[in-house]
């Protein structure tokens, strides 16, 4: 909006370099900065208040935020942020771990991605992945390989196993994620591949000639053909009955 004065040129009061401004400038745009006032605190929390918080203030309590806002003619969440500062918030479900849950955890970590094993125990992602760290158990996906671990087995990078896919020589599956997106690297995420033992014998069986059998980690490659991965799920499965 262009002002109802006209701008003269002046000396600034401060480093006293002529500048072109309004009657009511007195400091030149390089000196404006150190002339600032502080822009004052519009919640500001002291002892008295902490202390009617920690008399007042119950999670439980539906509303009980917003009346304690009313009285101090403060938004809600300004009280609820104060009382998670303090302390004064705690999950209301604090049920201890089953061994039957535990067990289901065993049994689908790693196999099922974690929204779905959040519902199906009634918990949070949160509470799922805590759980899991205390028990030690892996979250990556246990059953089949992923694009990384293809190219880290047949020592390549990802374009010929994006090639091998396309063609239909390679068949895979998705995991069933709650990614979303155009999928392939670069183009915005999307539903993870996982490829099976059996998958993958198929496809050296089929077409032995895609890949260099020299540049393959071949501890793995010899697993796969002479089937080691019968007894990797055996000691799995003993795992989980012990």
């Amino acid at each position: 909006m262009p002002s109802d004065y006209p701008k003269a040129r002046k000396p600034c009061q401060n480093c006293r370099r002529p500048f072109r401004g309004g009657p009511p400038a007195r400091y030149c745009p390089a000196c404006r900065w150190k002339h600032r006032g502080r822009t004052s605190t519009k919640y500001v929390w002291t002892p008295e208040r902490d202390q009617l918080l920690r008399e007042r203030y119950d999670g439980k309590v539906k509303g009980r935020a917003a009346s304690i806002a009313a009285g101090l003619g403060w938004p809600p969440w300004q009280i609820k942020r104060r009382a998670a500062q303090l302390g004064l918030c705690y999950p209301a479900d604090r049920r201890d771990w089953t061994a039957q849950e535990e067990r289901f955890l065993w049994q689908h970590a790693g196999r099922r991605h974690l929204h779905w094993m959040a519902t199906q125990l009634g918990r949070s992602e949160t509470s799922v992945v805590l759980k899991l760290k205390r028990m030690q158990i892996s979250r990556a996906w246990r059953e089949g390989y992923t694009l990384r671990d293809l190219e880290l087995c047949f020592g390549c990078d990802h374009h010929p196993i994006d090639r091998w896919i396309r063609q239909g020589w390679l068949q895979g599956r998705r995991r069933g994620t709650r990614r979303t997106g155009s999928g392939g690297r670069g183009n915005g995420p999307a539903d993870a591949w996982y490829f099976t033992d059996e998958d993958l014998v198929r496809f050296v069986r089929s077409y032995p000639a895609a890949f260099r059998l020299d540049k393959v980690d071949q501890h793995w490659f010899l697993d796969l053909v002479l089937k080691g991965s019968q007894t990797k799920a055996a000691r799995s499965e003993a795992r989980l009955e012990a």
